[in-house]
């Protein structure tokens, strides 16, 4: 797990208050959407998890079902030096996020240079949380 997306995660910004500050690890979210904007030089990541927030708003709780799923989307923008190399299911399991000072980015998916997802990006936000009752027939 990198410290780096747990200490982002973990931010007001991001999901702190949801999580109470311990967002869940990489290891336990699925990484389902990858859109790549030329126009806006952005790249949109979106994640699914069953590690439903421990604090969540009362809307949610008040919706009348046992919700045990979440999903949030983060957009990375002044993305340059993207490089995609391939992808598939064992470049969406490996997620690895460096923050830098001045709140830059580098972000790699996959596990090796043979195949993959990188970029820089100059910033990151949170722009779209969902909670919904997921199947437990993974």
């Amino acid at each position: 797990m990198s410290a780096d997306w747990t200490q982002l995660l973990a931010s007001t910004e991001y999901l702190g208050e949801l999580y109470e500050g311990a967002p869940p690890p990489t290891d336990a979210c699925d990484l389902f959407y990858v859109h790549i904007d030329e126009r806006e030089n952005s790249v949109t990541l979106g994640f699914d998890t069953r590690s439903f927030p421990v604090n969540p708003p009362p809307e949610w709780r008040g919706q009348g079902k046992d919700l045990n799923a979440f999903e949030f989307h983060l957009l990375f923008t002044g993305v340059t030096g993207l490089r995609v190399t391939g992808w598939g299911a064992s470049e969406a399991r490996a997620i690895d996020l460096t923050a830098h000072d001045g709140g830059h980015f580098d972000v790699a998916l996959g596990s090796s240079e043979a195949s993959g997802i990188t970029f820089r990006a100059a910033g990151a936000r949170l722009t779209r949380t969902r909670v919904y009752l997921a199947s437990n027939n993974l």
